[in-house]
């Protein structure tokens, strides 16, 4: 003849079976939070971070690195990378930010790797630009601050189809009382977004400068 259970034989079935049903109920809240965070919920989001400028003055070398951080849960697109200078548009008569396009050397590209880029979902990816620019010309194009102003202009495009332009400052081009360039200071200290239009012009922005800021050199002119 089978024994009864006791109270405390019951008490440790119950809290066994509760204790699966618990596991059983977590186990397929986790499963459909995964498919619905995998399959159903999008999260679009790009930082472009600028960790790197270096002008050889006297060579008019121009050497910039951008990290880009995909933290979303889909990929994104850089459709375009280029730095620019910021100067007089002769066909607008207005200031803009103007590409720089010409190779420092023939076999080395302006944009590495070459565009378009994926960023796959929580990658990143590094580009970085080379342009010549004679110092000439970026002294003649001071129009604020008695400073010539580098920047980047970079195009991208989310999951959805979105485009984006975003155009900052990235370094101060100090001119002195020669009018000839005398050094370089940083025009950005944080990360920008790459899923927002941004129409940056000079100074750049005024924060403090932290673990964003980024590398910036020039040396004086001769």
């Amino acid at each position: 003849m089978a024994s009864i259970p006791d109270r405390d034989q019951l008490a440790r079935w119950r809290l066994r079976v509760d204790f699966g049903v618990i596991m059983a109920l977590s186990a397929l809240t986790l499963s459909g939070l995964s498919f619905y965070r995998s399959f159903l919920y999008t999260k679009h989001q790009l930082d472009v971070t600028v960790t790197e400028v270096s002008y050889v003055t006297n060579e008019g070398n121009l050497y910039m690195t951008v990290a880009f951080s995909n933290g979303g849960n889909r990929d994104a697109a850089i459709l375009r990378v280029e730095p620019a200078l910021w100067g007089r548009n002769r066909e607008k008569n207005d200031d803009e930010w103007v590409p720089l396009s010409n190779r420092v050397h023939p076999d080395i590209p302006v944009t590495s790797p070459k565009m378009p880029a994926v960023v796959k979902a929580g990658g990143v990816e590094v580009v970085t630009l080379s342009a010549a620019l004679d110092a000439e010309r970026a002294e003649a194009s001071r129009v604020k601050q008695g400073a010539a102003f580098l920047g980047i202009r970079v195009a991208t495009m989310n999951s959805d189809g979105n485009l984006y332009l975003l155009q900052h400052a990235v370094a101060k081009l100090v001119i002195d009382s020669r009018g000839r360039i005398h050094g370089a200071e940083p025009a950005i200290h944080r990360s920008l977004s790459g899923f927002v239009d941004v129409e940056g012009g000079p100074p750049g922005d005024q924060l403090q400068s932290n673990k964003k800021t980024p590398f910036v050199w020039a040396d004086e002119r001769f």
